[in-house]
């Protein structure tokens, strides 16, 4: 049996957690990865997966001969593509992670695009405000607003989030609008909760930085969800660009400390350290970097 064939069914099997979810994508029988699997264990004389009714789970060995076994099909199909060049096109599952409400307002033209381009492809597409592991969860490509934590994933910059501090004139009503960063003491502020140092709030002027540690009654970890709450008058938030500057033009939201700026928000394109990258996941990354400049503010502004 042919051993790479084997490696890719291990692979295939520990990023998507069962032995079923390789077999579709290879398109082979079940019974056939657990063979190839069965193999392996014999050769390396050593037991590759946890076994549960719920999902497979790589031991300490299995995991790392996987990150070895990345390296050896990258190498295998890099070498064939270089034969194949002409011919050769994306296949296979993609998987991506987006951020939820980011992801919902701006990548659906480019997801359509990338479809209608690579048909070859199955695009399955992740949404979520959280930082998933993308290892763990068998995701190649992965777009992520904030600072990075340090990691061993490679990082692509592709622009900036800025953002706007705002609320309704109806919660103002009544109450004194803001007229320095400490005057948000005496307000109600939305928080969201998915930042470092959510609390604090930090502010930049001709006379220097503000921080600000503000109070209220609601945490979200959603931006959409932030904005709403802002739209039911609840208080006074930070919210993205994309959610913040409709609402400003007409009127709806006012915008806030316009002398303080705060600081715009790094976009990157994130995806596991390896020497080798998919052809489906090096010409999404491609269209993201060739699009950016529709969903987000250059670098160097």
């Amino acid at each position: 049996m042919d051993r790479i064939d084997c490696l890719r069914a291990f692979v295939r099997s520990l990023e998507g957690g069962s032995f079923s979810v390789a077999a579709n994508e290879l398109g082979i029988g079940q019974p056939a990865v657990s063979k190839r699997i069965a193999l392996l264990e014999s050769e390396f004389g050593t037991q590759l997966f946890f076994r549960t009714t719920r999902k497979l789970k790589p031991t300490p060995e299995g995991q790392r001969i996987y990150d070895l076994a990345r390296q050896i099909l990258g190498n295998f199909d890099l070498a064939r593509a270089n034969v194949e060049e002409s011919s050769l096109r994306p296949s296979g599952t993609l998987r991506v992670s987006l951020p939820s409400a980011f992801g919902r307002r701006y990548l659906m033209p480019v997801i359509a695009e990338y479809v209608r381009t690579y048909q070859g492809v199955r695009l399955d597409v992740r949404f979520s405000e959280r930082f998933v592991n993308l290892v763990e969860e068998g995701i190649e490509l992965a777009l992520r607003i904030g600072q990075l934590e340090s990691s061993t994933l490679v990082a692509r910059r592709l622009g900036t989030v800025r953002r706007y501090l705002v609320a309704t004139p109806t919660y103002l009503r009544g109450r004194a609008p803001p007229r320095a960063p400490d005057d948000l003491n005496a307000h109600q502020c939305i928080v969201y909760s998915r930042i470092q140092s959510a609390n604090d709030w930090i502010f930049e002027s001709e006379h220097g930085r503000h921080v600000v540690s503000i109070g209220g009654p609601l945490l979200v970890d959603d931006a959409d969800a932030m904005e709403q709450a802002v739209m039911h008058h609840l208080g006074i938030a930070i919210l993205p660009e994309w959610s913040a500057l409709a609402g400003i033009r007409c009127g709806q939201l006012q915008n806030l400390l316009p002398d303080f700026s705060i600081a715009a928000l790094p976009l990157h394109a994130v995806y596991p350290e390896t020497h080798w990258m998919s052809l489906r996941a090096r010409s999404f990354l491609d269209l993201l970097i060739k699009r950016a400049g529709q969903f987000s503010t250059p670098q160097d502004t």
